[in-house]
């Protein structure tokens, strides 16, 4: 299981996105519901790439914060997921967002 610290920074992160980009959207005049969408899909991104290999993370980010001399070693099949997933994550929204663009 992650840290007390990691949780509250998976907690927090979203959380402080979502306050800082909706204002910032709205000044510079983007429309709010793409907004939201776009972060959505970011999020749910996240939750793909990271959800399969949420525990040997875990593993490693308290690895690394009780030896922070130490280098924690590569996990290929994590590497390989977060990069696959992520890429088709990210394939799916982009035509999605074009289907929503051009009706």
């Amino acid at each position: 299981m992650p840290t007390s610290k990691a949780r509250l920074r998976m907690f927090a992160a979203p959380l402080a996105g979502w306050l800082f980009l909706l204002p910032d959207a709205t000044v510079k005049g983007y429309s709010v519901p793409h907004t939201l969408y776009v972060y959505s899909g970011v999020l749910l991104t996240f939750v793909v790439v990271l959800a399969p290999i949420a525990r040997k993370v875990a593993a490693d980010i308290r690895e690394q914060e009780e030896k922070p001399w130490d280098k924690v070693p590569l996990n290929t099949f994590s590497l390989c997921w977060m990069i696959g997933s992520g890429t088709a994550c990210t394939g799916a929204g982009a035509c999605f967002w074009e289907y929503l663009a051009h009706g």
